[in-house]
């Protein structure tokens, strides 16, 4: 009885053994269970990489451009679509459940008439979404720009095409310097412009001509901030782009290979590349001018001014105006020609020293009170100065040839400046200085190198030119100037 008893339990361990194995192997043709992903808004799509619910399918949070702070309900995504039938749904996921959604009825494309001057031009469709397995389909191959609001049930796909923009690139901050896209491919895509010159000054990357993409204009957002937009660029740095951070600083004149780079996996990086030297820039520019919301407006043609060179000092400009203080969007830049190429302002970080500042990129702050201010800018010891306008008369009319002693009366209500009263019969001679009106040797310059005078009934300005005609003044007769309208009374 007993070796049976053994021989009876080994068999039934056996069997056991057995038994157990069977239950946990597995046929090698069975599907694996599905890779759970996390609660989100997803893409995915036949026209896509992404033909199933995956990890890099995860759509963003998106800054509310408006603010430049993130929307909890804003979400962004970039994407390559195949142009076809296929295309890609949203897929929100609560809960492990999963809901589809593609376009209602109003999602459509946006006739270019209908487009703000902001918006990108490529190709822009707009409108609501719904639940819903009908894709969202695109008219040709290439990334897209996905952005959706869960609150206000709006969203948008933008065609996406990169290039550079700003006072660093040859079409300043009002043309694109176009980029070439390589091969279409759904995992990665590189746009690149082989050579560019790149001034010292600031950049962007920015797609398809646009700043943003407008989904609401009304929605408030507290302290009169109103409606939802997303950013269509990228600042920050090379190393860490950021959709609608500062402006990207390049540091040396020169020609670069640059390139950004979109991949599904890692998202946008960018570089730039040095390619060679680039031509000799003159070493100061014949011309400078000026723009700001502090002196009328930040648009060129209404509101840019000329500033006045130096005579025999090609690196200093001047230029008496009045600014208005706690205007909105208050500041100041400059540039060799009336446009955003080349332009620069004041390194704000620095701060000012008895209203100096140093040469850089920010805009020239606010001022504390209404007037009128004289503006000089020394490329050479790149300074820009702000101070309060002086104005002064020499010669036979007021005593004596002494500069800067005869100051006029600044009045910054009725704007105005107006002179002592006229000691003597003789020609009119009016000039102005600055402490940074030095020249090559750190010296003040002449008082005629600053010099203008009242030619009927107009400030004309010597400049660079030679002697101006003259104007003969009596006794006891004044002028007063009003350089807002750069006329002049002599009475």
């Amino acid at each position: 009885m007993r070796n049976n008893f053994i021989k009876g339990s080994a068999m039934f361990m056996l069997l056991a053994a057995f038994s157990m194995f069977t239950i946990t192997s597995c046929d090698p043709e069975e599907e694996p269970n599905p890779i759970p992903v996390e609660d989100g808004l997803y893409i995915k799509g036949g026209g896509t990489a992404l033909d199933s619910l995956a990890g890099d399918g995860l759509m963003t949070k998106a800054k509310n451009e408006v603010l430049q702070e993130v929307r909890t309900s804003l979400y962004e995504f970039y994407i390559a679509v195949e142009a076809g039938t296929e295309g890609f749904n949203l897929v929100n996921v609560v809960g492990g459940v999963e809901e589809m959604w593609g376009p209602a009825s109003d999602f459509m494309k946006v006739d270019s008439v209908d487009l703000d001057i902001e918006e990108p031009t490529a190709g822009l469709w707009k409108g609501s979404y719904e639940v819903s397995e009908t894709p969202f389909t695109v008219p040709e191959d290439g990334l897209y720009h996905v952005m959706v609001d869960t609150e206000l049930g709006v969203m948008a796909v933008a065609k996406v095409e990169w290039g550079l923009i700003g006072g660093a690139t040859p079409g300043g901050w009002s043309d694109d310097t176009e980029f070439t896209a390589s091969a279409f491919d759904l995992e990665t895509i590189t746009w690149s412009v082989d050579e560019v010159t790149m001034l010292e000054g600031d950049y962007k990357f920015r797609y398809s001509g646009g700043w943003k993409v407008i989904l609401d204009t009304v929605v408030d957002l507290g302290e009169g901030n109103t409606g939802v937009r997303v950013n269509t660029n990228f600042g920050g740095s090379l190393d860490a782009l950021d959709a609608g951070g500062d402006n990207i600083a390049n540091a040396e004149y020169a020609v670069y290979k640059m390139e950004i780079t979109w991949s599904l996996s890692d998202g946008y990086s960018a570089t730039q590349t040095f390619v060679k030297d680039a031509e000799t820039l003159p070493e100061y520019p014949d011309e400078l001018y000026m723009v700001g919301a502090s002196i009328g407006g930040w648009d060129w043609v209404a509101n840019g001014k000329q500033l006045i060179p130096v005579h025999s000092n090609p690196h200093l400009f001047w230029k008496i105006v009045y600014i208005e203080a706690g205007v909105a969007d208050a500041g100041i830049k400059f540039a060799p020609a009336p446009e955003w190429v080349g332009d620069f302002g004041i390194d704000a970080e620095a701060g000012a020293t008895d209203g100096v500042y140093d040469k850089g990129s920010d805009n020239v702050p606010d001022v504390a009170e209404s007037g009128y201010y004289n503006i000089v800018v020394n490329l050479l010891d790149e300074t820009i100065e702000v101070n309060p306008a002086m104005v002064y008369g020499i010669g036979d009319p007021f005593g004596d040839w002494d500069a800067s002693t005869h100051a006029f009366t600044v009045d910054n209500t009725a704007k105005t400046v107006t002179s002592p009263a006229f000691v003597a019969d003789g020609e009119l001679r009016i000039h102005t200085a600055a402490s940074t009106m030095t020249n090559a040797d750190g010296n003040p310059v002449d008082w005629w190198q600053a010099e203008f005078i009242v030619l009927d009934g107009n400030i004309e300005y010597r400049g660079a030119g030679g002697d101006q005609a003259r104007v003969n003044v009596t006794t006891g007769q004044t002028v007063t100037l009003d350089f807002t309208t750069e006329t002049g009374v002599i009475e």
